[in-house]
C-alpha cells in the first residue's frame, strides 16, 4: 500500500470517527442558543422552594394538567403543544385539558422571547403559574414536554442526589455564576426509576460551558443521547407513571459506613462496618 493510499485512508478513518462522535451528541446539547438555557434555575425552573427530581406532593388534582394558550401562539405552534399533551395522554394517566382564563388553577402558556421555562410541580397559590415556551421551544414537541414534566413535577436528572455514581460535573468548565445550574439535590425523590443519561429532562456535555469544554462527562464514555430532545424517554414516562398512575412514587438513602473502634488492656480491636440505610417514603394520595 502505497503511503498516499494509507495516510488517505487514515483520514476518511478519522473524519469517520470524528462524525460518528458529533452525530451520537443531540444539536441542542453545545448549542449556545439552546432555548432551555432562560437564565432561570438550572436554566428553565422558576423557584418557588427546594426543587427536586420528582415532586409527588403537588401532584396536579385529579390527575388533570389545565393550560391556556396566550393570544400569541399560531395554530401551528398550538399544535405543537397539543401533540406533546396527546404523547403523554397516550402514554400516562395524565390528561391535559385546555381551559379558559377564567378557571382556576392552570399554566398560562406564554410565547415571550427569552426561551423556555416553567414552575416544577401543581403550584396551589396563585390563580395561574407561567409557562413560557418561546419561538425556539416549539420547534419540537418534546422540547414542549420538557418544560410540561416540569410542571408534573420532573426537575433535571444531572441534579439527582446519585448523579455521582454515573456523570463528573466538571465545574471549572462552566461559566461564573452559572454553577448554581448543576448543583445536586440530596433530597430528590427518583421513585426508585434509574438514573437515565437518555432522560430527556437532562442536559447534554456541553451545556453552559465557558470554554467549549464539557460540563457534564459520563463516568462510563458513553455520550449517547445525552440532552436528547427527540424522544420522551421511558424511564421519564415510568416516572411520571409512579407519581400519578401508581401511587407509590418512593425514595432511598443513600450508603454509609461506620467505623467502630474496641479496647482493652491488650488489644485493640477495630471493626469497620459499611450500613446501607434503606429508608423506604411510599407517597399516597
Amino acid at each position: 500500500m502505497s503511503r498516499t493510499l494509507l495516510r488517505n485512508s487514515l483520514t476518511i478513518a478519522i473524519f469517520l470517527a470524528i462524525s460518528w462522535a458529533v452525530l451520537s451528541i443531540e444539536e441542542n446539547d453545545y448549542d449556545e442558543n439552546n432555548p432551555e438555557l432562560a437564565g432561570y434555575l438550572e436554566g428553565d425552573i422558576v423557584p418557588d422552594s427546594l426543587t427536586r427530581n420528582g415532586y409527588p406532593d403537588r401532584k396536579w388534582p385529579n390527575n388533570t394538567i389545565k393550560y391556556v394558550f396566550s393570544w400569541s401562539f399560531t395554530e401551528a405552534q398550538k399544535e405543537t403543544v397539543r401533540k406533546c399533551c396527546r404523547e403523554l395522554e397516550n402514554r400516562t394517566c395524565v390528561h391535559c385539558r385546555e381551559t379558559i382564563f377564567l378557571d382556576y388553577g392552570y399554566v398560562y402558556l406564554t410565547n415571550e422571547e427569552g426561551g423556555c421555562f416553567s414552575q416544577v410541580g401543581f403550584q396551589p397559590y396563585p390563580f395561574a403559574q407561567i409557562m413560557n415556551l418561546g419561538p425556539n421551544c416549539l420547534k419540537n414537541h418534546v422540547i414542549v414536554c420538557h418544560e410540561f414534566m416540569h410542571a408534573l413535577g420532573l426537575s433535571h436528572a444531572h441534579n439527582s442526589y446519585d448523579r455521582d455514581d454515573h456523570v463528573r460535573i466538571n465545574f471549572e468548565n462552566i461559566k461564573e455564576g452559572n454553577e448554581y445550574n448543576f448543583e445536586k439535590k440530596e433530597d430528590s425523590l427518583d421513585c426508585l426509576v434509574p438514573y437515565d443519561r437518555e432522560s430527556s429532562m437532562g442536559y447534554g456535555p456541553y451545556v453552559g460551558s465557558k470554554n467549549g469544554n464539557e460540563t457534564i462527562t459520563p463516568l462510563d464514555g458513553n455520550y449517547t443521547g445525552m440532552g436528547q430532545r427527540k424522544r420522551i424517554a421511558d424511564s421519564d414516562i415510568e416516572k411520571i407513571n409512579r407519581i400519578y398512575c401508581y401511587n407509590n412514587c418512593t425514595a432511598t438513602t443513600n450508603t454509609t459506613t461506620t467505623t467502630t473502634t474496641t479496647t482493652s488492656a491488650t488489644t485493640t480491636i477495630t471493626e469497620e462496618t459499611t450500613t446501607t440505610e434503606e429508608t423506604t417514603t411510599t407517597i399516597m394520595w
